[in-house]
């Protein structure tokens, strides 16, 4: 089965696409004529198993049918004119059935809310239509059915565009990264068409640049990433997608070729002064991340030229690749909590948008002890025998029981201090005044406690868990609702605000000069 099949088969599964005529046709079982003819079906289903055929077709062109263990895009020049226009048309509707599905997965998943799917059938028809006269280029039946359904794509797009300008970059960057099963390329392809061609924002610039470089590159068990072709190819492959796409070259002109010299040349440098950084450290003095992100804005739609793409996504991962590892020196020389301490997850936002990857430091500070902890083994592995040994005269009682004595011991401490301390928190017991004292807040306002639990107190800080209510909430509702638990903790003499997620992981951070959210 084909990558384009893979997603082909998830689209079926969010009830994207129907299965008419679509098992048959890859069985090979019914010739092309007959799942062409609308003999015994309505039509709307006959409309709709010409989709699925003309979804087979455009998969056909992709490859040789076989999956590699490394999913590498396809990307093919169309053989003649008339194959053009028919595969444009083809991967045109196939590709917004793929955003489609990706927006409503993210609005799904990650807004909490039920995604309202735009009607596609007129699409549906206006294809049928033109995949009949395709082959009849200079005909007025061939113009008129290509009119009729770039109106209609057109219009799916624009819907599709107003939906995507409520969804972050990080949002589309969760969604593709943490999706089973993984998006495969030719999903990436489409929403990377869907961005070029879309109307500018730097929302816009932002999400096609993390889609971008997850296409042209694969990572490793590390986390460090790989180019999946050299610069020069990745060059050509970005200018025959562009021609596929139909996408308007806005930098024509002769002078334009000095900025983007000068484009590629400082994205360049930026690669270089990550690659000499020893610390990370410097990276924050120089105001790196800042600079890079202003740099990018700055460079609007010339962004979008190929040698400047090519450039912006090896510079993303020399970025994303060199965090990791400076990241690794902190820990050879400092402990997890001291380095959580001194950074914090203030730069995580900065460091993912720089890198076009998702990279949190909790993450990174997790050791591998803690990694095989929190993921249960799939095929639990027998215990190798162990020769057993002779067991040691001993003149405690303990030996009666073949229980170690000392470990009764420390069992029974465990327990003793568990109970203490959960008694020192219930009644707030304060021995010594230089002591930190947990004490639990009692809120009577009706929304607060909608969207947190178990509030308490420690030094100048409130601490309390966020409810599923506080994660229906859209960015700004959160930092009002975070300003509003600011206010209540100040009357209670409280300089700080400090909400968990129900893993123990800080998600929101309030004092009087801050006002941070934290993506997990």
């Amino acid at each position: 089965m084909t990558v384009f099949e893979d997603l082909v088969e998830e689209l079926k599964d969010e009830n994207l696409l129907e299965e008419t005529l679509f098992d048959a046709l890859f069985a090979n079982a019914v010739p092309e004529e007959e799942l062409k003819s609308d003999s015994g079906t309505s039509e709307t289903d006959s409309i709709v198993g010409e989709f699925s055929t003309a979804a087979a077709l455009a998969s056909a062109d992709a490859g040789n049918g076989e999956v590699d263990e490394i999913d590498i895009p396809q990307i093919e020049k169309p053989a003649d004119e008339s194959e053009f226009f028919r595969k444009r048309a083809m991967d045109e509707v196939s590709s917004l059935q793929m955003v489609e599905h990706v927006l409503s997965g993210i609005e799904r998943e990650h807004m909490k809310m039920s995604p309202v799917s735009y009607d596609d059938l007129e699409a549906k028809k206006a294809l049928h239509k033109f995949l009949q006269v395709s082959a009849d280029l200079k005909s007025p039946e061939h113009a008129e059915a290509e009119f009729a359904l770039r109106h209609e794509t057109e219009s799916w797009s624009f819907a599709l565009f107003e939906r995507d300008q409520n969804i972050s970059v990080a949002n589309i960057r969760r969604f593709c990264e943490e999706s089973r099963p993984v998006l495969s390329s030719q999903a990436l392809i489409s929403l990377a068409r869907f961005y070029r061609n879309s109307p500018y924002s730097e929302e816009v610039r932002g999400k096609f640049d993390f889609v971008m470089t997850r296409l042209f590159s694969r990572e490793t068990e590390e986390g460090i990433r790989r180019l999946l072709f050299p610069h020069h190819e990745m060059i050509g492959h970005i200018n025959t997608l562009y021609e596929n796409w139909s996408s308007i070259a806005l930098y024509s002109r002769e002078e334009d070729r000095i900025e983007i010299s000068f484009l590629v040349t400082r994205l360049n440098e930026f690669s270089s002064d990550v690659e000499n950084a020893e610390m990370f450290d410097e990276l924050l003095e120089e105001n790196f991340f800042n600079k890079a992100r202003l740099f990018k804005e700055g460079a609007d739609e010339m962004f979008f030229v190929p040698e400047v793409v090519a450039a912006a996504i090896a510079c993303n991962l020399r970025i994303g690749n060199k965090y990791i590892e400076l990241i690794e020196r902190e820990k050879a020389t400092l402990s997890p909590e001291a380095i959580e301490e001194k950074y914090g997850y203030t730069y995580d936002q900065i460091v993912s948008n720089a890198a076009g990857k998702t990279l949190l430091l909790v993450d990174l500070l997790q050791t591998e002890s803690d990694t095989r902890e929190s993921v249960p083994a799939l095929h639990p592995q027998p215990k190798p025998a162990v020769a057993a040994k002779p067991k040691a005269r001993s003149d405690s009682k303990f030996d009666i029981f073949g229980v170690n004595k000392w470990l009764v011991i420390i069992g029974f401490l465990g327990i003793a201090v568990s109970l203490g301390f959960s008694l020192w928190v219930e009644k707030s017991a304060v021995t010594d005044s230089s002591t930190p004292v947990v004490a639990s807040v009692k809120i009577e306002d009706p929304d607060i406690k909608k969207h947190l639990r178990s509030l308490s107190s420690s030094n100048d800080t409130l601490y309390a868990v966020t409810q599923p209510a506080y994660e229906v909430l859209n960015e700004t509702e959160q930092k009002e609702f975070l300003q509003k638990v600011l206010k209540l903790a100040n009357e209670r003499n409280l300089k700080k605000v400090n909400l968990l997620n129900n893993k123990g992981r800080s998600v929101a951070f309030a004092s009087k000069d801050r006002l941070d959210l934290v993506e997990h």
